[in-house]
């Protein structure tokens, strides 16, 4: 594109070089952040065996926002949001406040949760896994109508921001995290690789870095009863004190089957944060101008669930000695009742969102590693895989982890007030519908 002469003559009195302005002018880019901390006596999500409730500020909990616009004033943002995951009603109404109040359709909102199990519940998620009153669950609905709020507030503001800006690409790796599911598979596998946008003011100065990582929030254990963003929110708080004016967004890679390793201490919190700060700056070096336009596709496909059992089967298990078991079984009897049946599909949004040359593909739910190292075999290591976007409704399993069974593999989704374990199609179903998503930004035919 052609130099604006009033750029050209700042970026002569900025002592930038033509070339970097010339680049720069490609984007414009802004960021804000906003603390989205509840009360105390909030509980937490993420962890069925806590006793109470939150009862300090380990580290402060934030939502984020990055918002781009390419040279043809194609826009999107990204908000990165320290809770364990948004419900599908959350994400509906943030989407449809941000589309009212900034225009922005619902395919260039990507909404990402960091998975801390050291941040608030959202409306009744996993409600299966909490003996909660009445007046509690109250204060979660406040707490997640104020922190919805603040995410259409934080998303408005980086997109008042914007300014002519530079994207850079990279990626590093880190080593804490380290697949859960040894018991049943000692060679499962395990994604280190730790993807990473610079985002440079018009001077060349470093004003945000967008990285991920794939591996579940769980240094703290259940019996840490403070707000913290685990290991994701010390990276982010490490990177901000080295980098003064850095804006430092987290991005959850698929982690559902990775834990870090060791963990159950502050300490060890800490020291994870920290290698995932210096996977961040030592990829830097090696970073590659993003170019091109912004383009940016969405769908939602149907996850099938396996065959249910029927009614007399729900009513045998109200008297298994698991109490979770017993909440889980009475939901889906009341569920029979008002429907006639149980869910037969889980409606899974999927995004993929091409900032020039790099291609985010972001999928919902708690998603295994299968699923990233497929994508990226077909389209490339380049290519940036996240978990835990939009709407986070349970495990999504590979056809690998469904079939080995355990935790991921179904047994948890009890807890979030499913019917059971996906159907043999879940595989094939979510990597068609990127598949889907990929074409449609190589050509500029956005769904």
């Amino acid at each position: 594109m052609s130099l604006d002469r009033r750029e050209f003559l700042l970026s002569l009195a900025a002592g930038a070089p033509l070339a970097f302005t010339q680049t720069a002018l490609r984007w414009r880019a802004g960021l804000a952040t906003v603390d989205i901390t509840p009360p105390l006596g909030v509980w937490m999500g993420g962890y069925a065996a806590r006793k109470e409730p939150a009862r300090g500020i380990a580290q402060p909990l934030h939502a984020k926002a990055l918002a781009v616009a390419d040279s043809g004033g194609r826009r999107a943002v990204i908000v990165t949001i320290d809770v364990l995951g948004l419900t599908e009603p959350a994400v509906g109404r943030i989407a449809s406040v941000v589309r009212r109040r900034y225009g922005l359709p619902r395919e260039r909102v990507l909404l990402c949760s960091s998975h801390t199990h050291s941040g608030p519940i959202i409306r009744d998620q996993l409600a299966v896994a909490y003996d909660l009153t009445p007046s509690q669950w109250d204060d979660i609905r406040a707490s997640t109508r104020r922190i919805e709020e603040q995410v259409v507030e934080v998303a408005g503001r980086a997109l008042a921001s914007m300014q002519p800006a530079r994207l850079r690409w990279a990626q590093g790796k880190a080593g804490f995290a380290a697949n859960r599911r040894t018991a049943i598979n000692p060679d499962g596998p395990v994604d280190h690789t730790v993807p990473v946008v610079a985002v440079e003011r018009r001077d060349g100065s470093l004003a945000g870095l967008l990285f991920g990582y794939a591996c579940h929030n769980t240094t703290l254990p259940a019996s840490f009863v403070s707000y913290h963003g685990d290991y994701a929110g010390v990276a982010k708080a490490e990177l901000e004190r080295r980098h003064p004016g850095v804006t430092a967004l987290f991005i959850q890679g698929c982690g559902a089957d990775a834990n870090p390793q060791p963990r159950g201490t502050i300490e060890l919190v800490e020291q994870h944060g920290r290698e995932l700060a210096d996977a961040v700056d030592g990829a830097l070096g090696g970073a590659a101008e993003i170019t091109g336009p912004l383009r940016a596709a969405f769908t939602t496909v149907s996850l099938a669930y396996a065959p249910a059992p029927g009614a007399d089967d729900w009513r045998r298990k109200l008297a298994d000695s698991n109490v979770h078991v017993q909440r889980h079984a009475q939901m889906m009897l009341d569920v029979i009742a008002r429907d006639g049946h149980t869910v037969a599909a889980e409606a899974a949004p999927l995004h993929v969102l091409r900032i020039g040359s790099l291609s985010l593909a972001a999928l919902s739910g708690e998603v295994v590693v299968d699923y990233a190292l497929a994508i990226k075999r077909k389209y490339g290591s380049g290519t940036w895989v996240a978990g835990y976007t939009d709407s986070v409704f349970g495990y999504v399993p590979s056809v690998r982890v469904l079939r080995e069974g355990g935790y991921e593999g179904g047994d948890a989704m009890l807890y979030f007030g499913r019917p059971g374990p996906f159907a043999d199609a879940v595989e094939a179903t979510v990597l068609n519908g990127v598949d889907a998503l990929m074409s449609s930004t190589a050509t500029g035919t956005e769904a």
